[in-house]
């Protein structure tokens, strides 16, 4: 049975027809819309373009650091901001008094201004998705923050990519650890042998608490209304009742978000998949559970993931203790190791066997720096070249972790059809 797909229940034919109606004519004259807005945006493309507008959908707390960074580089000269959308009408407003853009309450309005040339996603998992479709069909480069989608949506992570290509936008995912140029020396060494076949990877994120404790509720009064659009909030969510504590904590419930396999795990696999560019896995297998904190995605997580031939890579995290782990790649003829990304003295260690081989040290120059993955992003909208946390690469990382969470939720091993492109439990 294919489980790439989570279905809302609850409800009837009657309603449903009169909703698939309903969205099927707004579908339409969305698609007629973002033609146009496309043929314009690469009109823009086309001219010289200097300082590109940046609209953002979703302004909560990670959207603070976006502006934040896009606010600098506006007074390097190299961007505007123009444009801040979000569903909860306090929020949005703050960050229309922070950065000067046009207030909007429906992404899909933002998308229609001429001015946004870029749109910045942080919303809730199961948004990122949608509302990326949305707006490279738009004809808007992209910087979209991980997880690409909630952990039920592989189908739409694929058709985000088939999008980006087909309406050639570029597409950044924020996995800032790959901003940096040492992978790409890395890479070169690795084709060249220098530590034989990779065979078995190990890495891990560790932390002491409960990501509840980073999403406060500013306002415990807050109920839908003008001021609060739930079914927005909610987008292909099951539909349930209003929660303060779903609205504000949403990270803690599988309904909108995977816990730490798409929060944090994203992290320490997305540098390892740019290393060895593995394609999708052939099998894996999700581990952990709800221990110690009172939430419904898990404080420990492990996960197995198995590519044809190899490697293996194994994924550690633990929300109760901060004792890590290193990320190690291990080959037939040596080691590659990750040292600590915040010390200036380390690097990517490559340690060769056999005799008269010496060790390398590649250091680091940049990485988990989320601003340089947005000067990156500019570059890239200027050269049209790909940026180092390419649509491609998100799709295939988002795989096998999506694959890890239905594994653990349903106790089975999680199966790829190569040739489908799906996954199966």
């Amino acid at each position: 049975m294919s489980t790439s797909q989570q279905k809302p229940s609850g409800t009837t034919a009657g309603s449903s027809r009169r909703d698939f109606l309903r969205k099927a004519a707004a579908t339409t004259a969305a698609a007629s819309l973002y033609s146009s807005i496309s043929l314009m945006a690469d009109e823009r493309i086309r001219g010289a373009n200097e300082r590109p507008g940046v609209g953002f959908i979703g302004v909560g707390g990670r959207s603070q650091a976006h502006m934040g960074i896009c606010a600098h580089l506006k007074r390097q000269g190299r961007c505007d901001l123009v444009a801040v959308c979000d569903v909860y009408g306090p929020r949005v407003r703050a960050a229309a008094q922070k950065t000067g853009g046009k207030i909007y309450r429906n992404h899909h309005e933002l998308l229609a201004d001429p001015r946004v040339d870029i749109v910045c996603i942080a919303t809730p998992d199961r948004l990122h998705a949608p509302q990326a479709i949305d707006a490279v069909r738009a004809g808007k480069d992209v910087y979209c923050e991980k997880p690409l989608t909630h952990w039920s949506q592989f189908d739409l992570a694929r058709k985000l990519g088939e999008e980006a290509a087909r309406s050639k936008r570029i597409v950044q995912v924020g996995t800032q650890y790959v901003a940096d140029n040492a992978y790409a020396k890395v890479r070169k060494l690795i084709s060249e042998g220098i530590v034989g076949k990779i065979m078995h990877v190990q890495a891990g994120y560790f932390r002491r608490g409960d990501w509840g404790e980073r999403m406060p509720i500013p306002d415990q009064n807050a109920k839908p209304g003008p001021d609060l659009d739930w079914d927005q909030f909610l987008g292909d969510a099951p539909k349930v009742d209003f929660s303060v504590s779903r609205f504000f904590q949403w990270r803690l419930y599988w309904d909108y978000a995977g816990g730490p396999a798409t929060d944090l795990l994203v992290h320490v696999f997305t540098p390892i998949y740019c290393l060895l560019q593995p394609g999708f896995p052939e099998r894996v297998l999700g581990g952990g559970g709800t221990f110690q904190y009172h939430r419904e995605v898990p404080d420990q997580c492990n996960i197995i993931v198995d590519y044809a031939g190899g490697p293996s890579v194994v994924l550690m995290n633990s929300l109760s203790n901060y004792t890590g782990i290193k990320t190690i790649l291990r080959g037939t003829d040596g080691l590659i190791e990750f040292g600590d990304v915040e010390h200036p003295g380390k690097g990517i260690r490559i340690v060769p066997i056999g005799k008269g081989k010496k060790e390398v040290l590649i250091p680091w120059n940049g990485a988990g720096d989320t601003a340089k993955l947005w000067a990156n992003l500019l570059d890239c909208v200027k050269t049209r070249q790909q940026p180092y946390s390419p649509i491609d690469t998100a799709v295939r990382v988002q795989a096998p972790l999506n694959m890890g969470i239905l594994s653990h939720r349903e106790k089975k091993v999680a199966l790829f059809d190569q040739q489908k492109q799906q996954i199966i439990l």
